[in-house]
């Protein structure tokens, strides 16, 4: 699977801020199930616990769990819901900011009222200040005493080390998707974001060199012209988005155009972006990459290429159509998932990388100290419903936990061989995209309907599992490796001269790897986060109409415009505060790598 290049070496999280939290209805205890068992419960030797000795699963608890990662608000159903409440008598009724419609609301309504949920899951700026808002339970004892978390308790240590008013070393936050890789090591074979195309479409045209995003619109537009459907006669276009990830955290620009930004270089953060050579640039700048990426759609929605549901439909009607093939270029790599498997690839029916020459992408190694997310435990949480929250957190970190929610159902998603790896089924390889039917022992229903929609787990996919020697991800899966070795992965190989898309990128010098730093940065001001809430609202509302723009004039006085606007909501203290954050992060790179 090639291990690759680049450094990581650093401590963690960020902050931001927003105060006090809210409601959440009484506890949690349901009916009781005869017979649910009682196990031993975590007995605290480094630091406080306040556990019980043993843990009572005789009633049915429903878990609040507070989740900026969700997209979908609700009790958790399905065969996910199934395996949770056999094995301890749980539900999770999950609250999710980003499927609400005003998260920033949700947020400050629940912390208002001192009840952000029972599990919680934040961006770090959020964290720290619900920590200090005394938010969040100290478990420091719990984690010494997992089963589970404990191995990772280093990683922890540092993240929590950064904590402001931290010093005890005490332990709220449990990073999200660290890995048991090494803080240097870059597991995949494709980066992050980059453009994707199917490869039967971008074949039968010769597979046209792209020298810039101009060619890849002339390429995406005679895609389009040749296939306006797919074959249930539902419309494509080349590029549909989504509005409903904006303003997330301390980001203040359009998402889908702040993601696209990695293509040249550089990764948004608030006001700034962050160049794979150390340097800065403002998102505002005319030559910058923001800019560019809001051009490319601009172009592209002149063109016709551009969905026109695009600014009004949610994430799932997007993803809906990417399932469908009604959607012709990919940029995340996860997005892959939801249509590519080895008999379609062999096809040639499939999604793969499409070279871009003037591209040189920002791609950060293995998330060894987390990845800017954490999961935490409310402060109300105490005795029985607290060991229960930990127990339950502790076994989404364990194999067993980590392969429900990174491979699926056993025996039905994949097969065990005699030499103890895994193989995906038909079943495993079709059921997220067509969201196949789930056998009744695993509760009926849809099989994505069911899946894990925490979105989120304390170790990513790219770990390996001691259980097989292999990662989690059936990716990198040897079985997985040899299926793919397909017509479309062949062929690929053959006209660009390498094994996979990072080589590709090496040998022609486009990948800037970076160390992937998690470090502690500092909140907004109460003034700050009033001027960061202001020109997100104002960058957000104008990035899209510059989208739709009726010409490139008004594209151009708009963003003009913008800037003035910008100028007299205190853009030029905002940019000021996040280059010094952000110039932390810069020097914890440079550290690294030293």
């Amino acid at each position: 699977m090639g291990r690759r290049k680049t450094v990581s070496l650093m401590l963690v999280v960020v902050l931001m801020l927003s105060l006090v939290l809210s409601g959440c209805s009484d506890k949690k205890t349901n009916d009781k199930a005869a017979g649910s068992p009682t196990t031993e419960g975590a007995k605290a030797t480094d630091g406080a616990s306040d556990t019980p000795s043993a843990i009572d699963h005789s009633d049915t608890l429903t878990l609040e769990v507070y989740d900026v990662a969700a997209n979908y608000q609700g009790i958790q159903s399905g065969w996910f819901g199934k395996v949770i409440k056999d094995k301890f008598n749980l539900e999770l009724n999950i609250i999710a900011p980003q499927a609400s419609g005003d998260g920033e609301a949700l947020y400050q309504t629940r912390t208002s009222a001192g009840d952000l949920g029972d599990i919680i899951l934040l961006d770090n700026p959020k964290l720290q200040d619900c920590i200090q808002a005394g938010l969040i339970a100290d478990i420091t004892g719990e984690v010494n005493n997992s089963t589970n978390l404990k191995q990772y308790l280093d990683q922890y240590k540092t993240y929590n080390a950064g904590l402001e008013g931290n010093s005890e070393g005490k332990i709220y936050g449990v990073p999200c998707s660290v890995t048991n890789t090494s803080p240097t090591t870059y597991t995949d074979d494709t980066v992050y974001i980059s453009p994707m195309l199917p490869w039967d479409y971008y074949s039968e045209l010769g597979s046209p060199e792209m020298k810039n995003m101009d060619d890849l619109l002339d390429v995406l537009e005679k895609i389009q012209k040749a296939h306006p459907a797919n074959k249930a006669g539902d419309a494509n276009y080349a590029l549909s988005l989504w509005a409903d990830w904006d303003k997330g955290g301390t980001q203040i620009t359009m998402e889908t155009a702040t993601q696209l930004t990695k293509t040249y270089g550089y990764e948004v953060n608030g006001s700034i972006m962050l160049g794979t050579k150390g340097d800065m640039k403002e998102v505002t700048e005319d030559d910058g990459a923001y800019y560019k990426i809001l051009h490319f759609f601009f172009e592209a929605n002149k063109r016709g290429l551009v969905d026109p549901d695009s600014g009004t439909q949610n994430w799932d009607t997007a993803c809906t159509k990417m399932k469908n093939k009604q959607v012709l270029l990919f940029w995340y790599n996860w997005q892959r998932g939801f249509w590519n498997t080895p008999d379609r690839a062999n096809d040639k029916n499939a999604y793969i990388y499409a070279p871009v020459e003037d591209m040189t992408f920002y791609q950060p190694s293995d998330s060894y100290y987390g990845d800017g997310r954490a999961f935490a435990i409310g402060s109300q949480m105490k005795g029985n419903d607290k060991a229960r929250a930990i127990e339950f957190l502790d076994w989404l970190a364990s194999p067993e936990g980590l392969e429900y929610n990174h491979d699926g159902i056993p025996d039905w998603s994949y097969t065990k061989g005699d030499d103890g790896k895994y193989t995906m089924t038909e079943n495993g390889l079709y059921g997220l995209m067509e969201n196949r039917t789930v056998p009744d022992e695993w509760g009926g229903g849809g099989f994505d309907d069911g899946n894990n929609k925490i979105n989120q787990a304390p170790l990513a996919a790219v770990s390996t599992d001691p259980n097989t020697g292999e990662t989690y991800s059936k990716d990198y899966w040897s079985s997985y490796l040899e299926a793919n070795k397909t017509t479309m992965t062949k062929e690929w190989g053959q006209k660009y001269g390498a094994e996979n898309q990072v080589k590709y990128l090496e040998k022609t010098g486009q990948l800037g790897t970076v160390p992937n730093v998690n470090i502690i940065l500092p909140s907004d001001t109460t003034d700050i986060a009033v001027v960061r809430s202001q020109c997100a609202q104002l960058i957000c509302d104008t990035s899209w109409k510059m989208v739709f723009a009726g010409s490139e004039d008004k594209f151009k006085s708009m963003w003009e415009e913008m800037k003035t606007q910008l100028n007299g909501l205190g853009w030029s203290d905002l940019v000021a505060f996040d280059k010094a954050k952000y110039q932390k992060v810069i020097d914890a790179r440079a550290a690294a790598v030293k």
